[in-house]
């Protein structure tokens, strides 16, 4: 039985998880119900258990956002047996396994790198000091075997000093029992945000997009679906100007409209005629592709993972890197007045989505990690 220890910043309970946490999880149930043997490492968080198994997968928890890496370090050393396999799972900070890991044993995977983020979600002068650290955190990973699951992204690590050589690019999956198209579309333009409320996802941005789009089109809504630090930000940006009526954020305290919250999500994404995400950047934006998958186009920037999820002009929109709110409110009110562009884009959203399953995308992922390593 393959021994498989996995290393990342949060778990599946965590109540911060996001889309990278739900893939590398969807990962690691599989690999269980094969039979290996997979131990999930991440940060303590406010009420959780030092270890706990879910789905049959053993999730061990040590240390704060930054005491963890070098827990993980402590643990592993402890081990008496060692696992087989590695997995180091990269968000903003390295857990720098190659300094104490054999080479043949570990595999590092990247959600996607932090940079222009840094700006958004750091004061300054930490910002510019993060920004110019970052490519050093990589130095140690010259000689690994790297996993994205964007082509973007790739090119990030290239910029780095990774060779190309050893950066593999998988696809992601979906859930397509889930995330189907709905009986039909809100009756009036309709449009979600879906992430978490931090700065980098720059929810204010559609706030102040859909200034404009409601002076044209005063029917239209805006849903900003998620939780996060910048909740109250977003309120009273939303309550300055004047939009109380027009944009509404749905929090995990809103999820009472349904009797689970999976469902008002997916009800929602299959009701929208368009999902808005300008983040600053991505490593896919899984939730391009759950749209998708609901007949449901997207507005995105031109930023790494969304230009790889969304293809401009037929599954979606892609604005510039910096979309400023006048270009954002100008695609919102092109698909609301647009109808054929906008059955065009749906239908196209569909097709593209059919891409991507779970099967291919962990048959893929078990693959190369599990793969002899080659120089």
């Amino acid at each position: 039985m393959n021994v498989i220890l996995l290393l990342n910043w949060k778990d599946i309970k965590n109540p911060e998880v996001g889309g990278a946490e739900v893939i590398a999880f969807e990962f690691a149930r599989r690999l269980v119900k094969e039979g290996y043997a997979v131990t999930f490492f991440s940060r303590n968080f406010h009420g959780c258990r030092d270890k706990e198994i879910v789905d049959n997968v053993t999730i061990i928890r040590r240390g704060n956002k930054l005491s963890v890496y070098l827990h993980a370090l402590f643990y592993y050393r402890s081990l008496k047996r060692k696992p087989d396999i590695v997995v180091d799972m990269i968000n903003t900070v390295c857990w720098q396994t190659p300094l104490y890991i054999p080479k043949e044993k570990r595999i590092a995977y990247v959600n996607q790198l932090a940079k222009e983020v840094l700006f958004y979600e750091f004061i300054w002068p930490i910002s510019w000091i993060s920004y110019f650290l970052e490519p050093l955190e990589y130095f140690s990973y010259k000689t690994s075997r790297v996993l994205c699951y964007s082509q973007s992204t790739k090119n990030d690590l290239m910029s780095f000093g990774i060779p190309g050589r050893k950066i593999h690019v998988f696809p992601l999956g979906l859930d397509h029992e889930r995330y189907i198209p709905g009986k039909e579309k809100s009756k009036h333009p309709l449009f979600i945000f879906v992430a978490r409320l931090v700065r980098m996802k720059r929810g204010d941005l559609c706030i102040k997009a859909m200034k404009a789009v409601v002076e044209k089109h005063p029917n239209a809504r805006l849903l900003l679906i998620g939780n996060g630090p910048d909740e109250e930000r977003l309120r009273n940006l939303i309550n300055d100007l004047g939009l109380a009526t027009s944009i509404q954020i749905i929090n995990k305290n809103n999820f009472f409209i349904d009797k689970s919250p999976v469902d008002i999500k997916v009800r929602f994404m299959q009701e929208a005629w368009g999902l808005v995400l300008p983040s600053v950047k991505e490593g896919w934006g899984m939730v391009v592709t759950e749209a998708a998958a609901c007949g449901t186009p997207s507005i995105v920037s031109n930023v790494t993972g969304l230009r790889d999820s969304v293809v401009d002009k037929k599954t979606g929109i892609i604005l510039s890197k910096q979309p400023s709110s006048k270009e954002l409110a100008n695609a919102i009110s092109l698909l609301i007045e647009n109808k054929k562009l906008r059955e065009k884009l749906s239908l196209g959203a569909l097709q593209w989505s059919k891409e991507f399953n779970w099967d291919k995308s962990y048959t893929r992922f078990k693959h190369l990690i599990l793969a002899k390593y080659e120089g």
